[in-house]
């Protein structure tokens, strides 16, 4: 026993497809410089359990000769890093039995290749008139199955083959050598809605298309051989090929370069490297193995820039879609402006698209903090990249943003704990670069993003108990529904601010947004009574506005501030009992729309205006004119969900402005 075949197919091919039957026997006739192949396949037209399925493959090759065959009757190392010598044991996965016979040097070989298989053959001499070559005879179908009419359809054969062969078909083409593969199918019974009926189809050269070559040369990939790229790129196809694959030895390894869904309907695309890099695959044949220190994501990039050169000098409308598809890119990571490789970024997939670009932000930033800090280029590039960081911030603010717009009613109280101020949180100087990832007060105001102060569980519910009015219970539904956070830790330092949201929840028949301006001042005063070292208040109710209300509150010298929703401002002072200290306490009362539009259009501006720093850089890169614009009001559009459709307020006047920013 030379071959434990059973053992073999379970190591080697734990799940080989039928159409490596035709591969390999057509390998090893190409091996053996056939240049006529011929694959006759009988059936009764079943793919279910048939009675009758045998194919025969012949070829005109060199045969079987003694040191062939001695290679052929064990499972040894191959003779070089090409040859696996493991193919044929994919045969015995379809049929229990192969007869063999096989002309050579005047001599006739006949053998049966089965399970267990023990090297026996039979030796006689050939006839004068019997010409070279070598016959294949697959016998006693061994599966339940076939998993398609397209493994003995010849139609998809033909296709199969041309993939596998291309590389051999070309090179024999370009050296005008034959190379024909004739591809039969005799069927008892046909099945005209599978297509599937006797036929006869020819391969050979003549089926491929013209193959234009072009050289990747790129020294920064650690290697210095050369890729050559065959490629061809036809429209008005009927039976469209995309193919992207490597050579190797006569036969297409493919690589996930390309996808079908990214090339126009109706279009071959067809992009073939060569190499000496490419010299290995796995033993299936599936798999591309790269020498040692080439990286499979660096050498892949190279490739795609090439097939998307060349798919977007062929295809003008890739050239259009991968602009389009990029300016969508750059909508939605604008941080990325200008690291994304416009010749792929529509024809590879998103997740790729988004790892390489944020792949060249990180070696960006490795580069900057491993440069000199004299070097006047390496500190613009800083400042790019502090843009760059900048940018992902604003994008985290505009999804805080997005999931405030899309509160219920039902579920505002938590989320405006939750998202606006965190409670029972303590943030420190030496967490600010997290931290600020979760103090969403910016949403009121950009003034506080770098208070960092929540008061713990137990502080907040003696703060409440604190601040509670006569009217109110703390432990009833009339318990005001409150979050603060401090500049500073009020235990520690001897002065802070403190921003204080109230959430007035609107009930049936309650007239308590009429005395919203009065509790809060109320509750201002009780508060810096209960923490003495608070400096000023920064007071915020949210409350409904209507039109009664808003007019009501003007009546009552509040200030109308600009806003999407309706703000309006009363610069209050309080007085603390133990000191007599005027405390300012300027109190804000606002509608709920006007939290999350207000922060939305300063949010969009920031946005727009680093985008179009990147995009200006992006130019100067390429060695572009910028064009200077006017300035624009960058204005985000009304989000469906805002009950308020105009601007209602006035901007408030000098002396407030003034009040405001002390």
């Amino acid at each position: 026993m030379e071959i434990e075949t059973k053992y073999a197919l379970r190591l080697f091919f734990p799940s080989p497809t039928f159409v490596q039957i035709y591969f390999e026997a057509i390998a090893n006739a190409i091996d053996a410089g056939a240049t006529d192949v011929h694959i006759t396949i009988k059936s009764d037209g079943k793919i279910h359990n048939p009675n009758i399925l045998e194919i025969t493959i012949q070829d005109n090759g060199l045969g079987f000769s003694d040191e062939g065959y001695e290679r052929f009757k064990r499972v040894q190392e191959p003779q070089d890093s090409i040859h696996k010598g493991l193919g044929r044991i994919v045969f015995l996965q379809y049929f229990a039995r192969v007869d063999v016979s096989s002309i050579y040097s005047g001599s006739k070989r006949n053998f049966s290749f089965v399970h267990n298989f023990n090297g026996d053959s039979e030796v006689v001499q050939a006839n004068p008139s019997d010409q070279a070559g070598t016959k294949l005879t697959f016998k006693e179908f061994s599966n339940s199955r076939l998993k398609s009419y397209d493994d003995i359809r010849p139609s998809a054969i033909k296709r199969e083959l041309l993939e596998q062969f291309l590389p051999a078909l070309h090179e024999r083409r370009i050296a005008e050598k034959p190379l024909r593969i004739k591809i039969s199918l005799n069927t008892d019974e046909s099945n005209p809605q599978k297509n599937f009926y006797s036929d006869t189809l020819l391969l050979s050269p003549d089926d491929l298309p013209e193959l234009k070559i072009s050289v990747i040369s790129e020294p920064t990939l650690h290697f210095f051989s050369k890729i050559e790229v065959f490629s061809a790129v036809l429209t008005g196809q009927e039976y469209p090929l995309v193919l992207t694959a490597v050579n190797i030895d006569g036969r297409s390894i493919p690589i996930k370069i390309l996808a079908p869904l990214n090339i126009p309907a109706g279009t071959s695309a067809i992009f073939l490297f060569k190499s000496d890099l490419f010299g290995k695959s796995d033993l299936a044949r599936q798999k591309l193995i790269l020498p040692e220190g080439v990286r499979e994501n660096d050498l892949f990039r190279y490739l795609k820039l090439e097939v998307g050169r060349i798919l977007g000098e062929e295809l003008p409308e890739i050239r259009t879609r991968n602009a389009e598809v990029k300016t969508s890119f750059e909508e939605d990571f604008p941080h990325l402006i200008g690291l994304f490789d416009e010749t792929t970024v529509g024809l590879i997939a998103r997740d790729e698209v988004l790892e390489t670009a944020q792949r060249k932000f990180f070696q960006q930033q490795k580069e900057i903090i491993d440069s000199d800090p004299t070097d006047d280029d390496a500190f613009q590039k800083s400042l790019e990249m502090s843009a760059r960081s900048l940018t992902e911030y604003i994008l985290y603010r505009d999804w805080v943003i997005k999931r405030l717009k899309s509160t219920t009613p039902e579920d505002i109280e938590a989320t405006l704990h939750n998202l606006i101020v965190p409670r029972y949180k303590t943030f420190d100087q030496e967490s600010l670069v997290q931290d600020i990832y979760r103090n969403n007060a910016w949403i009121l105001d950009d003034k506080f993003m770098t208070f960092r102060t929540i008061l713990s569980e137990a502080s907040m519910k003696a703060v409440i108990a604190a601040i509670t009015l006569e009217d109110e219970s703390v432990e009833d539904e009339g318990r005001p529904d409150i979050s603060m956070i401090f500049s500073a830790d009020p235990d520690k330092a001897e002065c802070v601010d403190v921003v204080v949201v109230e959430l007035k929840r609107k009930k049936k028949d309650d007239k308590e947004s009429t005395y919203a301006g009065v509790q809060l001042v109320k509750r201002a005063r009780l508060l810096v009574d209960h923490c003495p070292n608070i400096q000023r208040v920064w007071y915020y109710g949210i409350i409904d506005i209507d039109d009664d209300l808003s007019q009501l509150l003007e009546d009552m010298a509040w200030t109308p501030l600009y806003s999407k929703g309706k703000v309006f401002y009363q610069p209050f002072t309080v007085r603390r009992k133990s000191d007599d200290m005027p405390i300012p306490a300027p109190t804000f009362l606002m509608s709920f729309n006007s939290i999350t539009e207000d922060a939305a259009a300063r949010n969009h501006a920031f946005l727009e205006l680093l985008k179009s720093n990147f995009r200006n850089q992006e130019k100067l890169s390429a060695g572009m004119p910028i064009v200077d614009n006017p300035p624009v009001a960058f204005e985000k559009p009304e989000s469906p969900n805002n009950t308020n459709s105009g601007l209602e307020s006035s901007s408030p006047c000098p002396e407030e402005r003034d009040q405001l920013r002390q």
